[in-house]
């Protein structure tokens, strides 16, 4: 197979795809609807880069930290060949919600046995020293933690291999079809924009506007980030989260939130989300946001592209109409798909830590090298999952009105 995809979508998704491909030696044409990369979610100021540990060590415990420390490697490369990825491992505190849940933060610590640059759970005192602000409850530090303004990111994935990324910016493709072996993207006009073997859709909601990708279960959720005048160096100035989050100051900036509403198209910036904001920071750093009134301040709204269980769909496109309902439910190994399509999507709000590790997944099941996740957690990521769950339950209830 020739080594050329398209890439329809230039957020941290698609460039992280592109990226990945682009250093394996393919030839990338990467097309993106917006006259810029990372005009979407990825447009943030900046992104909170941390892991979520469970007591049990669950699925989502381990793919955040594969996704984790693929981040941390990737950003550290990227930096490394001086290109201009505007990031800080300022740490991140992760505050407790309350007595019980410190306890459970405790208790993950002693049982997972984390290496201390990786997490360590603090007290009370501590974390206020962390913070520079008095708190009411400790909870877990990652001293590699930080923040990622994740438009420089894209940018940097994109110029790493700038001959080999070809980008077609405020180029909308209309509809992607597959013939005689290759994959086209066509523009409302009718022309081919690119054709390649393969196609990968990591342009969110938007990618179930095409038939071939129609049954994705792809929702978007708005968030609305507020921003805070800020002095250069004022506390805090490492990420503290707890049911939200609040960045250093970055660009006499800093950046609280996030709300998080599902099918909510507003892109107006609305006050009554700041004012959840400040609530949340309040919950934080209590008194931090005395006297800033929500009227004044300014913010951002992005729609993050969200599945239903809340994880990416990164893998090859199944072909739903090739899956008869009423066939008993098969493997996803057996499970048929489209020739060269693929998609890495559904980041939600997780696309900081998500978009290294998905694009190097990508990458790998693409061009057959050895996959750096167990196959469990490739399986998780699967965007046939969703067909698969679907016919289950169908058959489940076929079962249970025969009573068989």
């Amino acid at each position: 197979m020739s080594r050329r995809a398209i890439v329809i979508g230039a957020g941290l998704a698609g460039s992280s795809a592109a990226e990945r491909l682009a250093a394996r030696g393919w030839t990338i044409e990467l097309i993106e609807r917006a006259d810029a990369p990372a005009q979407g979610a990825s447009g943030n100021l900046a992104g909170v880069l941390r892991p979520l540990p469970s007591v049990d060590d669950n699925r989502l415990a381990r793919l955040t930290r594969a996704g984790f420390l693929e981040a941390c490697r990737h950003f550290a490369s990227l930096t490394a060949a001086g290109l201009p990825l505007r990031w800080a491992q300022t740490g991140v505190l992760h505050l407790a919600r309350d007595d019980t849940h410190a306890a459970t933060q405790q208790r993950v610590v002693d049982v997972q046995q984390p290496a201390a640059d990786y997490l360590r759970f603090v007290d009370r005192g501590e974390a206020s020293q962390l913070a520079g602000w008095p708190v009411t409850h400790g909870g877990w530090w990652f001293p590699g933690g930080g923040w990622v303004d994740p438009a420089s990111l894209c940018r940097a994935n994109i110029a790493r291999h700038a001959v080999a990324i070809k980008a077609h910016y405020g180029c909308r493709v209309a509809e992607v079809e597959r013939r005689a072996g290759l994959w086209r993207a066509y523009a409302d006009g009718g022309a081919v924009i690119a054709e390649a073997p393969v196609l990968i859709l990591a342009n969110a909601t938007d990618a179930g506007r095409f038939a071939v990708a129609a049954h994705l279960p792809l929702r978007a959720a708005r968030g609305q980030v507020s921003h805070l005048p800020a002095a250069a160096g004022s506390a805090p100035d490492i990420v503290v989260c707890r049911l939200g989050y609040v960045t250093p100051a970055i660009d006499g900036l800093r950046c609280a939130g996030a709300t998080f509403s599902i099918d909510d198209g507003e892109t107006a910036l609305r006050t009554a989300d700041h004012a959840e904001n400040l609530a949340r920071l309040a919950f934080i750093l209590p008194g931090h946001a005395k006297g800033i009134q929500p009227a004044d301040l300014g913010g951002r709204v992005g729609f993050r592209p969200l599945a239903p269980d809340r994880l990416p769909m990164v893998g090859a496109v199944a072909d739903a109409t090739a899956i008869e309902a009423s066939h008993p439910s098969r493997p996803l190994a057996e499970m048929p798909r489209h020739p060269g399509l693929y998609v890495i999507n559904g980041f939600g709000a997780r696309g900081i830590v998500w978009s290294a590790l998905a694009g190097e997944l990508l990458a790998c099941l693409i061009t057959g090298a050895p996959l750096p996740l167990a196959d469990d957690l490739v399986s998780a990521l699967d965007p046939g999952r969703f067909l698969l769950r679907g016919r289950q339950r169908r058959v489940r209830r076929d079962d249970a009105g025969s009573g068989t």
